[in-house]
């Protein structure tokens, strides 16, 4: 029989700490008719089974829900929150093996379900399994079960918290793994040899908004006459205060890896204020980056747009086919996914930095 809906799943992710995590987590998918055709305000029942093992393994726990697609086709559930058909979901001991998630959909809303697939949980399990091992950090010392290791300068020991850069701004920063971030993004307007930065933009021409989303900057502003690198450190201070230094494509991924990889560490590197973000989102900001959906210039035209639906963060990386091209990290309010791209501007589209500490 011909599928009458074709689901494409965006992302898993789990909510919480690890010390607390919740018995759910999340799952979110646009769903599609057999044309490739977006499925909007509708009707949709769904049943997951979790399913230990294999593709075809034993279902340990079933659950059916009913809801509906917004105007984009996206639709939301918590896994482990819906109607319970067989199983507890909190017996499932995810240290115990493999699990899979099996997803059937009835597109009218009903229960006559159609079977869309299965797919190996990774690290959803991984998470909720945490929920029962001690956690605590503690004077540079992280305690996870009975084993701990010493987090130099995390957190627990003296220094600053913040640094200004040559126009009295200050920002807050963060340490997350080895890397210390700006917080914030960055508002200056001179090099910090004094010069003036060319190229840089507030948006909306309405310098109001600097404080809350930053500035902009095109990509030869950003760098400040350094050559492309892709070092780790980069090497490249360009826009960034003395101390401080322009990321390159090794150091976003560095920082992707930490949060959780491409596939979800988008939503940890997010502000979780609804006031810098589009909804719906699954923006958590655990990793405490704070990015803000602060939008971009595009040139050399100079349209802003974009606001509180993207935010872009130049690196020091060239693109290695085209030179009228820089790669970017890239966060969408919609998506949990982060990823380096240097498909969408060129050099002279204004975006924003966060500079590292060297």
């Amino acid at each position: 029989m011909k599928k009458s809906l074709f689901l494409f799943l965006m992302w898993l992710v789990f909510s919480g700490l690890m010390a607390q995590a919740p018995q759910s987590f999340k799952y979110q998918a646009v769903a599609r008719n057999s044309e490739g055709a977006v499925l909007t305000n509708a009707n949709i029942g769904l049943q997951m089974d979790i399913r230990q093992g294999s593709i075809n393994g034993n279902t340990v726990y079933s659950e059916t829900f009913s809801t509906t697609s917004n105007s984009a086709g996206i639709f939301n559930v918590n896994i482990g929150q819906g109607t319970p058909v067989s199983g507890n979901f909190a017996d499932i001991d995810w240290g115990a093996g493999s699990y899979f998630l099996n997803v059937a959909m009835d597109v009218n809303g009903g229960t006559n379900y159609m079977d869309m697939g299965t797919t190996q949980l990774l690290s959803v399990p991984y998470s909720l399994y945490t929920g029962s091992i001690y956690v605590n950090y503690s004077n540079d010392t992280l305690y996870i079960g009975d084993q701990y290791v010493i987090i130099s300068g995390g957190g627990g020991g003296g220094g600053s918290n913040t640094v200004t850069d040559y126009d009295g701004n200050i920002y807050q920063t963060v340490t997350i793994g080895n890397q210390t971030w700006l917080k914030e993004n960055l508002r200056s307007l001179h090099y910090d040899d004094g010069t003036p930065i060319d190229s840089v933009w507030v948006y909306d021409d309405n310098e109001s908004n600097a404080s809350i989303w930053g500035r902009l900057y095109s990509w030869d502003a950003a760098m400040h006459g350094a050559a492309s690198s892709n070092g780790n450190p980069s090497g490249v201070q360009g826009v960034c205060p003395d101390g401080w230094h322009m990321p390159s494509n090794a150091e976003f991924e560095q920082l992707m890896d930490f949060v959780g990889g491409t596939s979800v560490g988008g939503c940890a590197l997010k502000a979780a204020d609804d006031s810098y973000w589009t909804t719906p989102n699954d923006n958590n900001n655990s990793s405490g980056f704070s990015a803000r959906g602060a939008g971009l210039r595009s040139g050399p035209g100079g349209q802003y747009s974009e606001l509180k639906n993207i935010a872009r963060f130049w690196s020091t990386t060239e693109d290695g086919n085209n030179s009228s091209l820089a790669n970017h990290m890239n966060l969408m309010y919609q998506y949990c996914m982060v990823q380096i791209s240097s498909i969408i501007g060129t050099k002279n589209t204004g975006y924003s930095i966060r500079c590292v500490k060297d």
